[in-house]
């Protein structure tokens, strides 16, 4: 089937614990509001038509939840606290696609989230009804080797996948349990300061203690380190990654803030016999580790306390000392990142 007679919708579902009435009122100021701009600026990253008149929604999308136009390719249902209609559009992308005929392929559903079909046990209801009337699934995921999640039945070129990523797609979907459904907060990329960036750098290539990078940060040590798990799993992550391994040969370092999975030896297993750290990370159900942090965690695996021990010792003493001058001065912690110049133009570039 040529791509001009297919069906190519950017698909979202979008919660509200509020009621109709509650929307009504104030619904510019609605987490409602905030997510359906974000879901339009993340589908135009993508390159999904978004028309003038969806950009910035109105209370219209409350009250036309119930309505289908098929010729509009943003569709959003919208759940309200009623859970009136559930997921109304994408049932009637469905139904539209089986009245076609499902012989071939006439439908593309892209989306930024697996959640959007759901719980687990939707998304394992309507992946069955994708491969029953041969609808396309392109869920772009940048961080990958592919560009595209492990969940993706389509490529870019709006095509089924090879037969075996085909297939393997909905046996991961088969498997799938509660605990395995990605979190895709964070993963695109944006509120990652210069603050926080800098400081995290700092605290992997091993220029400073935790206590510092954690000060620098402005958050708690626990947000620190949350925050460093959602920007390890970002495409801008991926690239600076290799920007400092080009610059300071990280890859020789033991990674800090990310644990050695508990599967370590079955993932070193599997992407020895397959060749593809992306395929053993998708088997072992870890969460993908690029091929610089994976030599870091073989150092940390194989070195454990006496690897990290030769890493803390590379720690930047003029700096610190800079650092805890700065705070003595008065000056605000998240402040310091405008002193370090070496790391902040890497990052800047």
């Amino acid at each position: 089937m040529n791509i001009t007679d297919m069906k190519i919708y950017g698909y979202a579902s979008l919660r509200t614990g509020h009621t109709k009435d509650e929307l009504k009122k104030n619904f510019e100021n609605t987490r409602l509001y905030a997510d359906y701009l974000d879901i339009v600026k993340t589908m135009k990253n993508m390159f999904v038509y978004v028309s003038e008149d969806a950009v910035t929604p109105t209370y219209d999308i409350i009250e036309n939840n119930m309505s289908f136009n098929p010729e509009t390719t943003l569709q959003v249902d919208v759940i309200t606290s009623a859970r009136d209609g559930m997921f109304f559009k994408l049932d009637s992308i469905i139904k539209q696609s089986d009245e076609q005929s499902f012989k071939s392929f006439n439908t593309v559903l892209i989306i930024n989230s697996l959640s959007a079909f759901g719980n687990v046990a939707s998304i394992k209801k309507y992946y069955k009804l994708f491969r029953e009337k041969k609808i396309g699934v392109l869920f772009p995921d940048y961080t990958r080797e592919s560009s595209l999640s492990e969940y993706s039945t389509f490529d870019f070129s709006f095509k089924p996948r090879t037969k075996s990523e085909y297939d393997r797609a909905f046996d991961l979907i088969d498997r799938l349990e509660d605990g395995d459904l990605p979190d895709s907060r964070g993963r695109i990329g944006k509120d990652y300061s210069d603050t926080f960036r800098v400081a995290f750098w700092l605290y992997e290539l091993f220029k400073i203690p935790e206590k510092t990078a954690v000060s620098m940060s402005g958050f708690s040590k626990n947000g620190f380190h949350m925050k460093a798990d959602n920007y390890e799993q970002t495409v801008n992550y991926k690239k600076e990654l290799e920007l400092f391994d080009q610059k300071y040969n990280i890859s020789t370092l033991v990674k800090r803030n990310r644990p050695v999975p508990e599967n370590f030896d079955k993932l070193i297993h599997w992407y020895e016999k397959k060749g593809s750290l992306e395929m053993a990370c998708i088997h072992c159900k870890v969460p993908m580790i690029f091929p610089i942090d994976y030599k870091r965690l073989v150092l940390k695996a194989e070195g454990g306390r006496k690897e990290l021990a030769r890493c803390t010792k590379l720690y930047d003493t003029d700096l610190i000392n800079i650092f805890d001058e700065w705070v003595a001065s008065g000056n605000a912690p998240t402040d310091f990142y405008t002193q370090c110049d070496e790391i902040l133009q890497h990052l800047m570039k």
